[in-house]
């Protein structure tokens, strides 16, 4: 099995092997993912935490020549980083992996630094994210669409997610209006209802998702209602529980 590390802050997966190919998701520090083929500089890679498919040129990622990542915990802090001993920064989003409090890249060691605050629950997680800017394909602190949001916080609880609105939408327990509670998930649909769109809920009527940038908005029966404009925005068509909540 020919497997790859990221080892940068984050590094994007194309739909084609291009750099002007339309970005679909990311990888962040300490994720992997294993090579199906090549072309050029570019590898066709499987992500191995959710099977995401995508180009990435060879140079944003790393040999693991060695490196066991079974046991590598998460990053639930925010402004951590890796600082080299020469230092050369590696800033660290929610949801990277690291394998303790010192590793080796090419030679150069690198330690790691603590953020201000620990992010807890899925209501606290997706606020560390407020005003991130909207990034299609994005997971990141530093750019983030409305399913990688989900999925960044299920990394943060150490919850499994699939990576797009409409796989999430298959997952966890369904349920009605009046069981919503704060740190649920919501659904929404375009007019063919199919699932286009997902956010978190920060109270019974408030939701916080990824539209122009990581905000909060008003959540009614019909959908979401912008803060500014005061406009129905999406549509809601479920309401759901995490998948650990379950049993």
């Amino acid at each position: 099995m020919n497997q790859r590390i990221c080892l940068q802050s984050w590094a994007p997966l194309r739909s084609i092997a291009h750099s002007k190919g339309e970005m679909v998701s990311s990888l962040l520090f300490g994720e992997t993912c294993t090579v199906l083929s090549s072309d050029g500089e570019w590898l066709h890679v499987r992500v191995d935490h959710d099977g995401y498919l995508g180009w990435i040129p060879d140079l944003y990622l790393s040999e693991l020549r060695g490196l066991v990542v079974d046991g590598w915990q998460t990053v639930r802090e925010v402004g951590a980083f890796f600082l080299g001993e020469d230092g050369d920064v590696i800033a660290l989003s929610p949801g990277a992996r690291i394998p303790g409090e010192r590793v080796s890249i090419e030679g150069r060691v690198y330690y790691y630094r603590s953020g201000k605050f620990l992010v807890a629950g899925a209501a606290a997680a997706a606020k560390a994210f407020l005003n991130t800017p909207y990034l299609w394909g994005g997971r990141s602190i530093w750019g983030i669409d409305c399913s990688g949001l989900v999925q960044a916080v299920g990394k943060v609880m150490d919850v499994a997610m699939p990576r797009d609105a409409y796989q999430q939408a298959k997952v966890g327990k369904s349920c009605l209006w009046e069981q919503r509670r704060p740190g649920m998930l919501a659904y929404f649909s375009n007019a063919d209802g199919k699932v286009v769109h997902v956010g978190i809920l920060l109270d019974d009527d408030l939701i916080i998702h990824a539209y122009g940038k990581v905000c909060i908005d008003q959540l009614t029966a019909q959908g979401i209602v912008n803060a500014t404009s005061g406009a129905l925005t999406h549509k809601l068509c479920d309401l759901r529980f995490w998948p650990e909540e379950l049993s």
